[in-house]
């Protein structure tokens, strides 16, 4: 039976594009969209699905904490299989045939929030949409003239839309990264990174410098820190660390057993083939 993949949906998203850049899923999977990170992971974890494409990370805005905290909090089979990079580049999209000025702009609230200069420097009323290729359908199905979404070209293309202009954010050369999650993480590529929690015993001064002491020993680098509440209550956190080796790798494993003789608490999301930099695929065409 051919493996069944979530992804953020609808249609169109930046998820979805992703989708096409999966290097570790066999051709012929199935692809589904889902209205929230929430239900992919928890879809992964409980076995409805084999495996779903969430962000994790954006370039102009960090970290997506919601992803996060469902990874930290709320699973407890769920690791990370595969990393895929999408470039984030919106278009400017109408109905073929609306020839009147714009007046409306449509677009999930991320999209608008990257791309104000070309909506602000128009002077266009915004109109907040649950997401861009959300957008894109309410502008195809509507027969209001001036309405334009933002959105990426394959939610454009999709609802049957044409561009007005292209490359219209903000940031050039933004990218968003997305986690593959599944049950079953791949074994070592030669380029992985491997992703921990790390809560530690207690909140006392210098605390995070004696977490990253045993990783720097031993020469390994982190691409990624973020902290996250335990809430539990003000000041009570943990890290999640993206450590770039795989974790059967001695100095990894060392570092980690190093932490929890600390006292810390270690959870391991799992360890996965690094984004070359650069690639654009080649991707087994699930997303298609």
């Amino acid at each position: 039976m051919a493996p069944l993949v979530e992804y953020l949906g609808p249609p169109g998203t930046f998820a979805h594009a992703g989708a096409d850049r999966l290097r570790t899923v066999p051709e012929g999977a199935v692809l589904e969209p889902r209205p929230t990170v929430q239900e992919i992971v928890h879809d992964v974890d409980e076995g409805r699905c084999d495996m779903g494409l969430v962000p994790v990370e954006n370039s102009v805005e960090g970290g997506v904490t919601g992803t996060v905290d469902v990874l930290v909090f709320e699973t407890t089979r769920v690791v990370l299989r595969e990393e895929v990079v999408v470039p984030v580049t919106f278009s400017a999209l109408r109905r073929a045939g609306d020839d009147a000025p714009p007046a409306t702009v449509l677009s999930h609230p991320v999209g608008l929030a990257q791309c104000t200069r070309w909506w602000g420097s128009r002077s266009l009323e915004c109109r907040p949409t649950t997401s861009t290729s959300e957008a894109c359908r309410l502008v195809a199905a509507s027969d209001e003239d001036g309405l334009v979404a933002i959105a990426s070209a394959k939610a454009g293309a999709l609802a049957g839309l044409v561009a007005v202009e292209t490359g219209i954010e903000d940031h050039p050369g933004a990218e968003t990264r997305f986690a593959l999650v599944a049950r079953e993480e791949l074994g070592p590529t030669g380029d992985d990174k491997t992703t921990v929690v790390v809560t530690p015993p207690s909140e006392v001064p210098g605390i995070l410098l004696r977490l990253l002491e045993p990783i720097a020993a031993r020469g390994l680098n982190l691409s990624n820190i973020l902290s996250r509440p335990l809430r539990q209550g003000l000041g009570v956190y943990c890290f999640v660390l993206t450590i770039d080796r795989h974790a059967s790798d001695p100095d990894v494993r060392g570092a980690l057993d190093d932490l929890e003789a600390l006292g810390c608490t270690v959870k391991r999301l799992g360890s996965y083939p690094a984004w070359p930099p650069g690639a654009v695929g080649p991707g087994t065409g699930v997303g298609a």
